[in-house]
C-alpha cells in the first residue's frame, strides 16, 4: 500500500484521538492556587465566568471570587508563610452537612491577620484568639442556622432574648 493509500487512515485515526486528548484537559488544573477571597458581603452573585482552569486565558485559574467564580491570577503557596500568631477560636457547634467544603487550607490563604481555622461548617478564615490565657466564652464562634438542627437553633434564639 502506498503513502497516498494510508493517508485517509492516518487522518481518521487523528480525527478520532484529537477530541479525546482535548477532553481530558478540562479535568486538569493549572499551576498555583486561587488567591484568598476578599472579605465582603455580596448582594448579587454573578453567573460563573468559567467552570475549570482551561477556560481561562494564559496562566489564570478558575477561582471563587467575592461574588462569583471568575478567572484570576494564581498565587504560589508552595512555600507558605509561617503559621500566623494566635489560636483559632473554638466552635461548640458542628455543621449538619456531610463533609462541608473548606474555604481555606493554610493561614497563607487568609488576608491580614486572619487564620485558617476549623469553623462550624468547614475550614474558614477567622480572627485569631490573642494571648496565652485559656479560651473564654467570648472566644467561641456563634452558631449559624447551618450548624444546629431546627430545635437547637430555636432554643438558642430564645436564649438570646
Amino acid at each position: 500500500m502506498t503513502f497516498s493509500g494510508l493517508f485517509p487512515f492516518v487522518l481518521l485515526a487523528l480525527g478520532t484521538l484529537a477530541p479525546w486528548a482535548v477532553e481530558g484537559a478540562g479535568n486538569a488544573f493549572k499551576a498555583g492556587d486561587c488567591p484568598p477571597r476578599k472579605l465582603a458581603q455580596c448582594i448579587i452573585y454573578e453567573k460563573p465566568k468559567c467552570n475549570n482552569d482551561w477556560q481561562c486565558p494564559e496562566k489564570k485559574k478558575c477561582c471563587p471570587d467575592t461574588c462569583g467564580i471568575t478567572c484570576l491570577d494564581p498565587v504560589n503557596i508552595l512555600n507558605p508563610v509561617e503559621e500566623k500568631p494566635g489560636k483559632c477560636p473554638v466552635s461548640l457547634y458542628r455543621c449538619l452537612m456531610f463533609n462541608p467544603p473548606n474555604k481555606c487550607e493554610t493561614d497563607s490563604q487568609c488576608v491580614g491577620e486572619l487564620k485558617c481555622c476549623e469553623g462550624a461548617c468547614g475550614k474558614e478564615c477567622l480572627a485569631p484568639v490573642k494571648g496565652k490565657e485559656g479560651l473564654g466564652q467570648a472566644d467561641l464562634l456563634p452558631p449559624s442556622s447551618l450548624s444546629l438542627n431546627p430545635l437547637e437553633f430555636q432554643a438558642y434564639k430564645q436564649g438570646d432574648s
